[in-house]
């Protein structure tokens, strides 16, 4: 099967992302790269949220036949969703359909004063929650879920409660805020959101299939901490790869770029 060119800048922007803080809000205003020119179908469109804020989305529609599943992407913590071009537009090439978005004061969507040392905000729940619910109205035949990434498995995880997804993807996934917080002290004063201590209770409600792809050698979102997770709920399915923090898409590319990463995506949704 062709696949089709990616966006190289977009491809530079992620690149970039692998080798800043993992943990520091960095929105970006601007895109490195838009899907005008790509030949693959994809949509424009508009979320509007509960409290009123209007989120920039793009849509890749399937191509190469269609599995059914949206794949909803929370990602991490700096830039924009052109920096995630090159996973989603490969992804849709497999047969899913995958809707990005900003959360709130990145890229074009409306803007949001952020605090720089916060971990996150609670914002971004409301903002990953109504592009859940957007994404299951606008393609109701398909079972819709997140893939998130770094500071994204965070959202995600608390989107859960009111959004619940089908199924929930997670690289570099967060078990403790408070974890995250604390390996960067005394450097860094992250910030956490006055009800960050109720999340490993929220992690542990989750109901639905989980995915996780954990690095070997990720120091901040350890494996140590993502089998000790599997040991608390057995039916996580987890992905090792030979890396660090959000490398998994790189170093799980044997025959091309993020082939076994997504055999794995294909495998944990029964679309072999």
């Amino acid at each position: 099967m062709k696949l089709y060119a990616i966006p190289f800048f977009a491809a530079l922007a992620f690149a970039s992302l692998l080798h800043t803080n993992a943990y520091a809000l960095k929105p970006s205003k601007g895109y490195e790269a838009v899907p005008d020119t790509m030949k693959l179908p994809f949509e424009k469109n508009v979320i509007t949220t509960t409290d009123d804020v209007h989120l920039k989305s793009w849509t890749f529609l399937p191509s190469n036949g269609d599995k059914h599943a949206t794949v909803v992407m929370a990602y991490a913590d700096a830039g924009n969703m052109s920096w995630w071009l090159t996973q989603a537009t490969i992804l849709s090439q497999f047969g899913y359909t995958v809707v990005m978005f900003d959360y709130r004061g990145f890229g074009e969507s409306d803007d949001f004063t952020v605090n720089k040392d916060m971990l996150y905000y609670n914002e971004f729940v409301t903002d990953l929650t109504a592009a859940i619910e957007f994404a299951r109205k606008k393609y109701p035949k398909n079972k819709t879920g997140v893939w998130s990434f770094s500071m994204g498995t965070i959202i995600a995880t608390l989107s859960y409660e009111k959004a619940k997804p089908d199924f929930i993807i997670g690289d570099g996934f967060v078990t403790s805020p408070a974890k995250i917080k604390a390996f960067y002290a005394p450097k860094e004063n992250i910030l956490l959101p006055a009800n960050a201590n109720t999340y490993e209770t929220k992690l542990e409600a989750i109901k639905v299939p989980m995915l996780i792809f954990s690095g070997k050698q990720d120091v901040v979102t350890t494996d140590a901490d993502i089998q000790k997770l599997k040991k608390s709920k057995p039916a996580i399915k987890v992905v090792n790869f030979d890396g660090e923090h959000l490398h998994g898409f790189e170093k799980l590319s044997k025959t091309f770029y993020g082939s076994e990463y997504i055999a794995a995506i294909d495998k944990f949704l029964g679309k072999k």
